[in-house]
């Protein structure tokens, strides 16, 4: 895993060139929340697990909220364009357990026919359903996710740095053009607890596979793709 200390400005940051298929891809982290409560983050507004896009009026995140906005220790995962959220996702699930990890999968398919399934979120295995706020995008709607700008992880790299993530993440996979479940990324163990696997798939021309095993290089890309990400404040 990979430590983020949220006083030392931690984040991993990479621009990409070209943009790849902002309409289709999955997220996948295992994580480890360090600081909960209300004040966390820049302006009170939480902390970022993942971001991207080319300014703080068009940009996606993903992100634990705290008590600026929206519902304290829930996470929200939406689109910005044009200074407004056009499409979001709020979980009525808090995360507020420091010693647990939470293995969390958002997908994000609007070429996808059904509405309800072109954005999806899933906790240790199991698909989220109950949000306290539930917009999806309009069939083949465009985020400003996997776009050629700068995006960051433990981080808000929209711009400007804010909203450094407090604790640890492991496993980090992005899928570019691929709408993947859970199930390609952990299983159920003989007791009933969600533990990872080994990935196997494809990951797409913007794709990554961050483990931080290379403590000296803690953004090195695994997956092939060579999509590597810049470390900083992370010691």
């Amino acid at each position: 895993s990979i430590r983020f200390n949220d006083d030392d400005s931690p984040i991993l940051k990479k621009t990409y060139s070209s943009a790849g298929t902002e309409e289709t891809f999955t997220l996948s982290m295992w994580v480890k929340r360090g600081n909960i409560g209300a004040g966390l983050g820049a302006a009170n507004l939480g902390l970022t697990l993942f971001s991207g896009g080319s300014s703080v009026s068009n940009y996606g995140e993903i992100v634990f909220r705290s008590s600026g906005y929206g519902v304290q220790d829930s996470l929200h995962f939406y689109n910005s364009a044009s200074g407004s959220i056009n499409f979001q996702l709020v979980t009525t699930q808090l995360f507020r357990d420091t010693s647990a990890w939470y293995h969390i999968v958002c997908v994000m398919d609007t070429t996808n026919n059904v509405s309800s399934e072109r954005m999806r979120i899933y906790v240790n295995g199991l698909r989220v359903t109950d949000f306290s706020t539930e917009t999806y995008p309009s069939q083949n709607a465009v985020p400003s996710f996997n776009t050629a700008t700068e995006h960051g992880i433990g981080g808000f790299a929209v711009s400007t740095d804010v909203r450094f993530f407090d604790g640890y993440l492991a496993e980090i996979h992005f899928l570019d053009g691929y709408a993947y479940g859970p199930e390609n990324f952990g299983e159920f163990e003989s007791n009933g607890i969600w533990i990872p696997k080994e990935y196997t798939g494809s990951y797409g021309t913007n794709g990554f596979f961050i483990d931080g095993r290379d403590s000296s290089d803690l953004g090195d890309d695994e997956s092939g793709q060579g999509n590597d990400f810049t470390a900083s404040g992370l010691a």
